[in-house]
This record gives structure tokens, C-alpha cells and sequence, in this order.
């Protein structure tokens, strides 16, 4: 009885200070109303190190006495106004949202069962990443319960126990993947919290980053890691031709003045058509597991319509935008070309967006001998156009980010992570050919002439 009563008052303690923290979330809406979330996934843990570390202390036995201090355990629109400056967020100091004071009973009803999206989880997963690593630490945790008045919190050891308990791959620190699982249930003080499913997708972000180490990175990230990914690169640093896996350098370059120009080849592991990129091409590639677009058969043809849906949202409002065949267009002409790799459970959605060119790199490239109905035999520049007449480049990023956030919580993860992620050998087949390949490619050239 006198330890139910001790881990009761604990309780009731720790309650208190989390209900001061979704009291001034209260005023900020749906994106830091989420980060209690994170706060209640730790609470539990937090609770059970109060009770062992106190077990042997001195038991309340005055029932009535606690009652009473349980009467005068309010909270001010002050305190929850202190604490949102304290974690260096603004308060209204005329919102009507807060309170001028609250009892404990309508504290108790902020615990009310509430749903929450994945994407919620992440917003409050980043109120606590303070220095947006993609990490939480101790440190972090640290920080973050001492503002709120956890005294138990304000011990850096505590802190590292409960990052433990959650640190799959024991490195002190926990990712998103580590936090959250794809269900779950929250239970605290008859507080529910149930987290509606949503696949996790990993955001990286290049700028020029070469083409070769992109596509290395995404034959990597294929077939090493079991995560969705989108790779976003603005841009590649010098004129390079990609040939899909299956290309024939004497079919489709005019070789003599690759050769003479110096211009790299790159034989890429997916399928697709013959391009040659620049820093005015931006490329989206999205790797998906086939469970977590159950819409979406693994097929080129189901994954293809699935894509144009996504871009249809990106170019919404803009004339002209369609699927067309297996290339984005406005109009009649091309500013998108598509290559895709399907193994096993998983596939690549690779995608070439034109947003400027320069017609004197389009010499390079051959009229392939299958093209699609609706090219006509247009040459090169006839054919495609610039993405930069229809939409800025920073909104397309944006917007395409925004349309793959529709369908997947996203998950930004720097470049410099990834080891943590792909582990392990996989086949590598995306290569830059040779100069002697190049070379006896011209020499076929010839002999057919």
C-alpha cells in the first residue's frame, strides 16, 4: 500500500510537468503539439527511474494531506508561457487558447485520447534534434526535460539510461527509425495516444553532386537497405552521357566526338533511354518497397502511372503536363525521361528532368531506332524542352518533396548517415566505360559504314 501510494505521488508529479508541457503546445497549433508525442514515449521510462531510485525514501502515508496538495497543483498562463521561452518559442501573450489557470482535473483532461500522423511523430522527433543531426542524444534529452522541470532529467545519466532503452544498434543516440515504430500504442495515466501507419520515406538532398556517384548510391541503397528512399540531386558537375544498362555506345553516340570532347559515359544499372545531363538537370529517384505502395504492382507500367500521378500533383495548374508514353511532357515535348530497376520486393524510379540544356550537348547523342509514336522523327531539339519555362526550380523540388510527404511520413537524412543504413556487399553494375571501350565501339561504328 505504501509503495502504490509512493509511486503514485511520483507519478503525479511527473504528470504535472508533462501536462505544463502540452499546456503551451496548446497555443502552437498542429506542428508543436505533436512534439508531446516524443515527451510521452519517454514519460513511462522516465516514471520507472523515479520509482527505483526512490523505492527506499520516506512513504507519504497522510492520504488527505496529499489531497490537499494535490488541490493547490495548478497551472498559470504564466508558467506555460515561461516554459515556451525557456525551449525558444514565442507565446502570445493575448492568446485566447491559454488559460489564466488550470486545476489539476483539466490538466487529467489533456490526456484525453488523441490521434496522431507519423508526420506529427517526426515534427516532434526535430523539437527535440536540437542540432538537426537526425540524432537525439542524451545531451538533447537532457536539455529538453531539464526546461520542463523533470529533476530526474536534469541528471545526464538518467538521460543516457532512457536513450539506451529505446538505442537499437547501442550507439547512445536514437534515429527516427529507432523512435518510432510503424503502430504503436501509448498508455500513460490513462492517456492514450495511437499512431496512424504511414511508411517511413528517407530524404537525401544532393547539390552537383556528380551523376556517377548518385547512381552508385542509388544501386547501393537498392539492394543494401530495406528503407523507402527519395534522393533529390540539383544538378550534376560536368556534361556526362548515361546509357541505360543495355545501351550500345556504337547505336547510339556519335563516339568520335565523345571522344575528342572527352565526355564520360556512364552505363547506369537501370533500364531507360540515352541522356546526356549537366548542371542544369535535376533528378528525383525514388526507391520504394513494394509493400509500402500497395497500389502500386511491381511493374514498369503500374509504377510508371503511379509516378505521373505524383508529378501530376507537382505540375498542377500548368498546361500541357501528362504522362506520356514513359516521358513527362508539356504539351508534345519531352522535359522528363524515366528508367526504372524492379528486384525482388523493391524498385527505382529514376527520373532526368530538363530544366535548362545546351543544344550543342544534344550533337552528341544519336535518333535511337525505337522512339515513341509520338516523337514523329523529330531531332533532339525538336523534340524536348525546358522545364524553366513552366515552374521555378526551387518550387519543383519543393513541391515534389510535398507530393511524396502526401503519401509517406519523410525523413531527412544526411549523406554522410547512410552507412548506417546500407551495410553490406551488393552487386555493382552502374560503371563509366573506358576509353577503349569508347574506342572499339568507334571502330564498329565504321566497319558497318
Amino acid at each position: 500500500m505504501e509503495k502504490s501510494l509512493l509511486s503514485e505521488c511520483k507519478q503525479s508529479s511527473s504528470l504535472f510537468f508533462f501536462a505544463l508541457f502540452n499546456l503551451f503546445l496548446i497555443s502552437l497549433g498542429r506542428w508543436v503539439s505533436s512534439a508531446r508525442i516524443f515527451l510521452s514515449r519517454f514519460l513511462p521510462l522516465l516514471q520507472h527511474h523515479q520509482r527505483v531510485r526512490n523505492q527506499d525514501q520516506s512513504v507519504i502515508t497522510n492520504i488527505e494531506e496529499q489531497e490537499e496538495e494535490d488541490e493547490d497543483n495548478y497551472l498559470s498562463r504564466e508558467d506555460a508561457q515561461m516554459v515556451m521561452r525557456s525551449l525558444g518559442l514565442s507565446a502570445d501573450q493575448e492568446s485566447d487558447e491559454l488559460q489564466e489557470r488550470y486545476s489539476s482535473k483539466e490538466m487529467s483532461s489533456l490526456f484525453e485520447e488523441k490521434e496522431a500522423s507519423l508526420e506529427e511523430v517526426k515534427q516532434a522527433f526535430d523539437v527535440f534534434d536540437e542540432n538537426r543531426d537526425g540524432f537525439i542524444d542524451a545531451t538533447e534529452l537532457q536539455r529538453v526535460l531539464t526546461v520542463l522541470g523533470f529533476r530526474e532529467g536534469s541528471h545526464l545519466e538518467n538521460c543516457s539510461v532512457m536513450i539506451r532503452s529505446l538505442d537499437g544498434n547501442k550507439d547512445g543516440r536514437i534515429d527516427f527509425n529507432g523512435f518510432v515504430n510503424p503502430c504503436f500504442d501509448l498508455y500513460s495515466k490513462g492517456f492514450k495516444m495511437s499512431i496512424s501507419r504511414a511508411p517511413l520515406m528517407n530524404l537525401v538532398r544532393l547539390k552537383g553532386t556528380p551523376i556517377l556517384e548518385q547512381l552508385l548510391l542509388e544501386e547501393r541503397l537498392l539492394r543494401a537497405s530495406t528503407d523507402n528512399w527519395c534522393i533529390v540531386n540539383d544538378g550534376t558537375n560536368v556534361p556526362t552521357i548515361v546509357m541505360g544498362m543495355s545501351g550500345k555506345p556504337s547505336q547510339l553516340l556519335e563516339v568520335g566526338p565523345v571522344i575528342k570532347d572527352r565526355i564520360p559515359v556512364i552505363k547506369r544499372f537501370t533500364g531507360g533511354g540515352t541522356v546526356i545531363v549537366d548542371k542544369s538537370t535535376l533528378f528525383v529517384s525514388l526507391i520504394c518497397n513494394k509493400d509500402d505502395v500497395p497500389s502500386v504492382q511491381p511493374y514498369p507500367r503500374s509504377v510508371m502511372a503511379w509516378s505521373g500521378s505524383l508529378y501530376g500533383e507537382v505540375f498542377e495548374g500548368v498546361d500541357g503536363f501528362q504522362l506520356r508514353e514513359n516521358d513527362y511532357v508539356f504539351g508534345d515535348r519531352k522535359f522528363g525521361g524515366n528508367a526504372q530497376s524492379i528486384i525482388r520486393n523493391r524498385w527505382i524510379h529514376h527520373t532526368s528532368f530538363l530544366w535548362d540544356y545546351n543544344v550543342r550537348n544534344m550533337a552528341y547523342l544519336k535518333l535511337p531506332s525505337k522512339v515513341p509514336q509520338y516523337r514523329l522523327e523529330r531531332d533532339h531539339t525538336e523534340f524536348v524542352c525546358r522545364m524553366k519555362d513552366y515552374i521555378e526550380r526551387s518550387d519543383f523540388v519543393e513541391k515534389t518533396v510535398k507530393a511524396v510527404g502526401k503519401q509517406f511520413a519523410m525523413k531527412e537524412v544526411n549523406i554522410e548517415d547512410i552507412d548506417s543504413y546500407a551495410k553490406g556487399e551488393h552487386v555493382k553494375s552502374t560503371r563509366l566505360l573506358t576509353m577503349e571501350e569508347l574506342q572499339e565501339a568507334m571502330a564498329s561504328t565504321s566497319q558497318s559504314a
